[in-house]
């Protein structure tokens, strides 16, 4: 398909000109003569290039620039415009034009740019791909309490520049959250750069943070930017940093500190902007207690502090989470789950947390394609510890099974509540009287 370029102009000669040029390349051309008839087009029309003249009747190129520039798919704009003053260039390069040509444009020129603009406009249009594929896949599943809150503080801290420290157990999802953050914020459509703190040797931490030049070590065969260099503009991802080697908190602080990173063999400063996101499964008020995690670094990378619950704290998300796995895993729609399958999973414990959940709706989705799968199913294979016990010789039909994930369910809430019969009850969102009766029918000790 033709890339498509939209030249805007008051002047017949010009258009015309520069149509001809532009479809002997090939390319497929549309025109205005003035930013009305061209807001008229691009309000129908996707395209790839503009090339936008300056002196327009009434409302001016600038104008124009000004009025698509907050449209997150706005195509590449180029001016080629008769007016020379510098101050008009660079308003226009604000506004996000990407070139300035004066006029009269040789033709090897406009050809030059035409095709370098275009190839700037299928990097940006992949990349708004890539990052709508990225926000469909990064979303966070779930309606529950729990779940409200955490995207409540998401939302808070997303479109500012604090550092934000995300904390949960393994398989929460705090990489997720670190994503979801990025894509909220003002940053998005610069790089976001992930760094696995444990995966780091001490003695290669600097380097591939900071980077280094051409011959600063064994092994350093050419320049390497560093991560923080490469974070410039966007967001820098540091996961599980309390895994961090002591002897490199020092250096990590001095650069959050100063915004500078120096390479290894290398006297020269780069000052970055970037935006800081730290993860950690750890407790780092206790490993600050054992001289193990620095406070200064700490007090740097929490300004904002969120935590990202455990399962065990939203079970109410857990039939969405699995509808979601499912439609993941088994696109055909095929494998199904029966309803007394999906009760018994809503009461399993999960040390391992989504992650856990999701491994095993992909293990199902293997193991029994194309097939509906009932409760007698999972319990040959799940050997999740703590779960309850449903195989009761007395329990014969679904009525049975869903009385045993009640009493199981009922006895796992008097033990978070401490046997407070009027909190348990608004946990289980049943009136108190009813409760009691339950408890009294089953022999429950309290």
């Amino acid at each position: 398909m033709p890339d498509t370029i939209l030249i805007i102009d008051d002047e017949p000669s010009i258009i015309s000109s520069f149509s001809s040029l532009l479809k002997d390349e090939g390319y497929k051309i549309s025109s205005a003569s003035s930013t009305e008839e061209a807001l008229k087009l691009y309000n129908k029309k996707w395209y790839d290039l503009i090339l936008l003249d300056l002196n327009l009747p009434k409302l001016s190129g600038v104008d124009f620039l000004k009025t698509i520039k907050e449209d997150p798919l706005a195509p590449v704009v180029m001016v080629i415009s008769g007016q020379s003053d510098i101050s008009t260039a660079l308003e226009t390069i604000r506004l996000g034009a990407i070139d300035y040509l004066e006029k009269p444009v040789p033709p090897e020129k406009l050809l030059a740019s035409v095709k370098s603009g275009l190839l700037l406009s299928h990097v940006q249009r992949q990349r708004s791909l890539m990052l709508n594929d990225l926000d469909k896949s990064s979303r966070i599943i779930g309606e529950s309490p729990a779940i409200k809150k955490l995207f409540s503080t998401v939302s808070q801290a997303a479109p500012t520049d604090v550092s934000v420290l995300i904390r949960g157990a393994n398989g929460t999802g705090k990489e997720l959250v670190a994503l979801r953050l990025y894509l909220e914020s003002l940053r998005r459509d610069k790089p976001f750069v992930k760094v696995n703190c444990p995966g780091i040797p001490a003695t290669l931490f600097e380097s591939e943070l900071f980077g280094h030049t051409k011959g600063a070590f064994t092994g350093a065969v050419k320049d390497f930017p560093g991560k923080f260099v490469l974070a410039d503009g966007g967001t820098i991802f540091l996961d599980e940093i309390g895994d961090l080697p002591y002897e490199c908190q020092a250096k990590l602080l001095r650069v959050l500190e100063t915004g500078e990173v120096e390479k290894l063999g290398s006297t020269d400063n780069t000052i970055v902007d970037v935006r800081i996101i730290c993860a950690t499964n750890r407790n780092l008020e206790k490993l600050i207690e054992e001289n193990k995690f620095r406070q200064d670094l700490f007090y740097r990378i929490s300004v904002f502090d969120i935590k990202v619950p455990p399962l065990s704290e939203r079970k109410d998300d857990i039939p969405l989470l699995i509808g979601e796995f499912l439609k993941r895993y088994d696109p055909s729609n095929e494998l199904q789950l029966s309803p007394d399958a999906i009760a018994y999973l809503t009461t399993l414990d999960y040390p391992g947390n989504v992650r856990q959940l999701k491994n095993l709706i992909e293990r199902l989705s293997i193991i029994y394609q194309g097939k509906q799968i009932g409760i007698n199913d999972l319990t040959s294979m799940i050997s999740f510890d703590n779960q309850p016990e449903v195989n009761d010789s007395k329990a014969s039909s679904l009525s049975d099974y869903v009385n045993l994930f009640e009493k199981h369910l009922i006895i796992e809430t008097l033990e978070k509540t401490n046997g407070n019969i009027s909190k348990a009850a608004r946990q289980l969102k049943i009136d108190r009287a009813n409760l009691s009766r339950k408890i009294n029918d089953w022999g429950l000790k309290i």
